[in-house]
């Protein structure tokens, strides 16, 4: 490395656990994207660039780093990044903080632990604040003035996931946002809501690197893959003679399209995740959600199913329409049709969304203490459940949910068809989840 480079660190932070403690783990299985594609468009003769992600990477505190810049998505990661930006601070390093809590929080959360604010997305801002930085006058705050154009995006740098430190998934972008208006959601505040599709070409240029780096299981990070059915069908077709396995989110409307599931099995789709939220019409009427439809829940997982995808969903709990038979309810539900991988949160009115600004100006927000927006914690007050019974109940039902007992009930004849080695991963994965649901940490954080 020629001496005159300067040196960068990007760390992504972990989350903490209940005791306040960093949460670390032997490896990340389901990396992001930011540090690679921040490493990408760093300009590589000026700069040398290290990654950490925090929760299976040690952080090089004992080195010199002349820019160390920290993303985090909310809740305890992002009180975590504040407490890394201090300690590199305090060292002499210029310190930057961006991600979608920085860009919708109230930059006087930020501002005292850093030198500089990244708000939206980095593409543009980030080489521009380098060159800034070269020249000696960077700004405190860089703001994206337009949206970055998503089909100039170059190749990730994939030889960030080292195999000592990752497990097998590699992360790859086909589509950014979502379109559709869930006031809960972060990602629909953060893209106002949206949806931007990448050039077919392009994402099968980052498959193919991602296999280069020596895995051909793939997980698009997408929020949401399967809304432009004519643009999945371009793609999925493209990635049949790729030979890969893919997972990703999606929106329940696919169930209803028989074409398009059984093109997604073909092109290596084994696993989506649903954001069912709610199994109560009134909650998803009550943040904009209806298509949803509780009643063709069991027939849409069915046909998913049927097509060998499993089936992993996202729930929510804490809504206005729900009482306490919201538990037994969503047991019900996961048990019946033996979802393999159910995640569930606690309500959590995010800053900057719909939910939160509805919560807060109704002065139902009583604890602003953001390192428990994290999904597993109640910060504000419930329409029909009192807040400790919906606390109590949560963690209660997780537990159940994930007993050894439910976990192979779950999973024992379920019709998706997945070979040994992705069985294997859905029952390590409940295992995973089993382990943090134990330590009170909300499964999916890290």
């Amino acid at each position: 490395m020629p001496l005159n480079k300067k040196r960068i660190l990007l760390i992504s932070p972990t989350g903490l656990d209940k005791e306040g403690k960093p949460i670390v783990q032997k490896k990340t299985y389901l990396p992001g994207l930011t540090l690679a594609q921040l490493k990408a468009i760093t300009p590589q003769d000026v700069f040398d660039v290290t990654t950490a992600v925090e929760t299976s990477e040690p952080i090089p505190y004992d080195q010199d780093w002349d820019i160390v810049g920290i993303t985090a998505m909310g809740g305890a990661g992002l009180v975590r990044g504040y407490q890394l930006a201090d300690i590199f601070k305090a060292k002499g390093a210029t310190v930057i903080m961006g991600g979608i809590a920085i860009s919708l929080y109230d930059e006087k959360l930020t501002r005292p632990h850093v030198d500089v604010i990244f708000k939206g997305e980095a593409e543009l801002t980030w080489p521009q604040f380098l060159m800034d930085y070269i020249d000696g006058n960077f700004k405190p705050t860089y703001t994206m003035d337009k949206v970055p154009d998503i089909t100039l995006f170059p190749e990730p740098s994939y030889d960030v996931f080292k195999s000592k430190h990752f497990g097998f998934w590699r992360p790859v972008q086909a589509t950014r946002g979502c379109p559709f208006p869930c006031t809960f959601c972060s990602i629909s505040a953060f893209f106002k809501k949206s949806y931007r599709k990448r050039p077919i070409d392009q994402v099968i240029r980052d498959v193919r690197a991602a296999k280069k780096s020596g895995s051909r299981f793939i997980a698009f990070i997408d929020d949401n893959i399967a809304v432009d059915f004519n643009y999945c069908r371009e793609l999925w077709e493209a990635l049949i003679p790729e030979k890969i396995i893919w997972v990703s989110q999606s929106s329940l409307h696919i169930a209803k399209d028989d074409k398009m599931l059984d093109l997604a099995y073909r092109s290596g789709c084994r696993i989506l995740s649903f954001g069912v939220e709610s199994i109560n019409q009134e909650s998803l009427d009550s943040i904009e959600k209806d298509w949803n439809e509780p009643k063709n829940y069991k027939e849409a997982f069915a046909n998913i199913k049927a097509h060998g995808i499993e089936v992993s969903t996202e729930m929510i709990i804490g809504l206005d329409g729900d009482d306490e038979t919201v538990f037994d309810g969503l047991f019900d539900l996961v048990m019946e049709n033996k979802i393999a991988l159910p995640r569930i949160y606690i309500l959590t009115p995010v800053p900057g969304t719909p939910m939160y600004n509805e919560l807060d100006n109704a002065g139902r927000i009583f604890d602003y203490d953001i390192q428990k927006y994290v999904g597993g914690s109640v910060v504000f007050h419930p329409k029909q459940i009192e807040a400790q019974v919906l606390q109590d109940g949560y963690w209660e039902l997780y537990r159940k949910l994930y007993s050894m007992k439910n976990i192979y009930a779950r999973l024992k004849g379920n019709d998706a068809s997945l070979g040994f080695f992705m069985r294997a991963f859905v029952f390590g994965t409940n295992m995973v989840y089993r382990n943090h649901i134990s330590r009170d940490i909300t499964p999916g954080i890290v």
